[in-house]
C-alpha cells in the first residue's frame, strides 16, 4: 500500500521504474538472516565504534553493502520482528504490543520463498508466536543448531536460514572471562551520563556483542569451508536499539536505528548506502531479488536496485510506532533525512521504559544522580513529565534529538507537513486507535514519583 501510495504523489519519490529496476538477472542464492537482539546501530567497529571488538561483523560490513540510515518500525522486539518478517506494519497485523503472536493468516518471508523451492529454517529466537514456527521447514530452539540445518537441508534446493541471537539482550552474562572490557574503553553515548555504574553496564553490554560476533565468525568460516559462502546472501540487522535509557523502547534514533549489512561476494559491491532504509522493506526486496511477485498487501518497498548499485534515495520517509511494552503507550513518528516528528498520544504518562531498562544498573544510577542533582539538562530529558504532545527535531543540527522545536514558529510549516503525513500513514495502514488500551504491568506512578520527575509546563 505504502509503495504505491508514495508513487501516486507528484514529486513524492523517484519514478516507479527506478525503484525496482534491475541491472542483473534475478537469482536464488542461499539467504541467511543474522538478527541481533537489542544492538545499538553504532555499536560495531564497522559503524564507527573504535572500542568494541567485532572483527567478524566488521569483515561483512567492509566487504558488503553497509546501510547507515536504516531504521526499524518499532523500538520493541516482537513488533519490530513481525514487521520485518511480513513486510507490514505491526499494528496492521495485530502484533503492535510486545509478545502479541502473529496471526496464522499472515504470511512471512519463508512462505513466499517456497514458490522458488527454498528450504527454510529458524534457529534461536523468533518471537512471533507458536503459529509462526509452523511456517518453517526446520526449527531449532538453540542457535547453535544452524549446523544441523545446513547438514540436513536438501542439497539441490536453495535455503533460507534465520539466526535469532539472544545477544546483547539483558540480562548480561558478564561473568565469562572472555571478551572482558575495561570501563575506560567504552564509549558513553551522549544521552547517558558518564558515571562509573553506567560504564560498567556498558562493558557487560560490549561483552555480549563480542560473544555474538564470535558466533557469526564461526558460521561464516563454516560456510566458506563447505563452499557455500560464494552463493549465500548474508543479511545482518538488529530488532531495535541498545537496552539503555532513551534508546530501546523510544522513537529517538538510538531506539529505532539499526545496523544493516548485505553481503554477497561477487554480487553486491562493497560500499555505503546513506539514504533512508526501513526493515519493513526486507521482504519486498528479497522477493524482488528472487523473482517472486510482491503482493499488494505488503507495505514495504523494494530496494533491490540499491543492491545493484543505485545510490539514489528510494524513500523519503520512514515511520515507527511504540505501543505496550510492560507499560502501555501510544507513540508514532515520521522521519526524513533531516527532520523527525514524534506524536505522544498519552502525554500524561512519563516516558515509559521496558522493564529490563528500568531494572538496569544504568537507569538506577541515573535515578540516583537525578535525585542528587547530578544530571545535566540533556541527561534529564528522559524524566520529563508530562511529555510534550508533539516533538520536532532538526537532525542536521541536533542529531541526538535534545532540542524540541515543536513550539518554534519558524518550524511550524515543517511540523504541520509531517503531522499531516503521519496522520495519513496512520489512516491508510489501519492504525489501532489510541483508545485501545492494555493494562500496565507495573504501577508507573510508584516507579516515577520516586524519580523526582521534571515538571513541564
Amino acid at each position: 500500500m505504502e509503495r504505491r501510495e508514495f508513487l501516486a504523489y507528484a514529486g513524492g519519490l523517484i519514478p516507479a521504474m527506478n525503484i525496482s529496476q534491475n541491472t542483473k538477472s534475478k537469482e536464488t542464492p542461499n539467504i541467511i538472516w543474522l538478527i541481533a537482539d537489542d544492538l545499538g546501530w553504532n555499536d560495531l567497529g564497522c559503524y564507527g565504534n573504535s572500542s568494541i571488538r567485532t572483527p567478524h561483523i566488521n569483515k561483512l560490513g567492509n566487504q558488503g553493502l553497509k546501510f547507515t540510515q536504516a531504521f526499524v518500525t518499532s523500538p520493541q522486539c516482537s513488533p519490530s520482528r513481525s514487521s520485518a518478517w511480513t513486510g507490514k506494519y505491526a499494528h496492521s497485523t495485530g502484533t503492535e504490543d510486545l509478545h502479541a503472536p502473529l496471526p496464522q493468516k499472515e504470511k512471512i518471508l519463508p512462505q513466499y520463498l517456497k514458490s522458488q523451492n527454498y528450504f527454510s529454517g529458524n534457529v534461536g529466537k523468533l518471537h512471533l508466536g507458536k503459529s509462526a514456527r509452523k511456517k518453517f521447514d526446520f526449527i531449532g530452539n538453540n542457535i547453535d543448531t544452524w549446523k544441523k540445518f545446513i547438514k540436513i537441508r536438501p542439497k539441490k534446493q536453495p535455503f533460507f536460514l534465520a539466526l535469532g541471537f539472544h545477544q546483547p539482550h539483558r540480562p548480561f552474562k558478564y561473568k565469562t572471562k572472555k571478551f572482558q572490557y575495561k570501563i575506560e574503553e567504552v564509549i558513553v553515548p551522549p544521552f547517558l551520563p558518564d558515571l562509573k555504574r553506567v560504564r560498567t553496564d556498558l562493558t557487560r553490554y560490549y561483552n555480549e556483542v563480542s560473544k555474538m560476533d564470535a558466533k557469526i565468525g564461526t558460521l561464516v568460516d563454516y560456510l566458506n569451508k563447505e563452499n557455500l559462502l560464494d552463493n549465500t546472501l548474508i543479511i545482518f540487522w538488529s530488532d531495535n536499539g541498545l537496552p539503555f535509557p532513551r534508546a530501546k523502547g523510544q522513537l529517538y534514533d538510538p531506539g529505532i536505528g539499526t545496523p544493516v549489512i548485505f553481503y554477497w561476494k561477487g554480487h553486491i559491491k562493497p560500499g555505503i548506502y546513506d539514504h533512508l532504509t526501513s526493515t519493513i522493506d526486507f521482504v519486498p526486496t528479497l522477493l524482488d531479488l528472487t523473482d517472486i511477485k510482491i503482493p499488494d498487501s505488503i507495505h514495504g518497498r523494494s530496494f533491490y536496485s540499491v543492491l545493484n548499485g543505485n545510490k539514489q534515495a528510494y524513500r523519503d520517509y520512514i515511520y515507527s510506532e511504540r505501543n505496550w511494552h510492560d507499560l502501555d503507550d501510544h507513540i508514532r513518528s515520521i522521519r526524513t533525512d533531516k527532520f523527525k516528528y514524534i506524536r505522544n498520544y498519552l502525554p500524561w504518562k512519563p516516558y515509559t521504559q521496558p522493564a529490563d531498562v528500568y531494572g538496569s544498573p544504568s537507569f538506577q544510577a541515573m535515578r540516583k544522580a537525578k535525585q542528587n542533582g547530578r544530571l545535566t539538562g540533556k541527561e534529564r530529558l528522559i524524566f520529563r513529565w508530562p511529555r510534550p504532545v508533539e516533538e520536532l527535531y532538526d537532525l542536521s543540527k541536533d542529531p541526538h534529538e535534545f532540542k524540541n522545536l515543536a513550539n518554534k514558529s519558524e518550524y511550524s510549516g515543517i511540523k504541520e507537513e509531517l503531522r499531516d503525513k503521519l496522520k495519513s500513514w496512520e489512516n491508510r495502514t489501519n492504525d489501532v486507535p489510541v483508545e485501545k488500551r492494555k493494562p500496565d504491568k507495573y504501577n508507573y506512578n510508584k516507579l516515577f514519583k520516586k524519580n523526582l520527575m521534571d515538571s513541564q509546563n
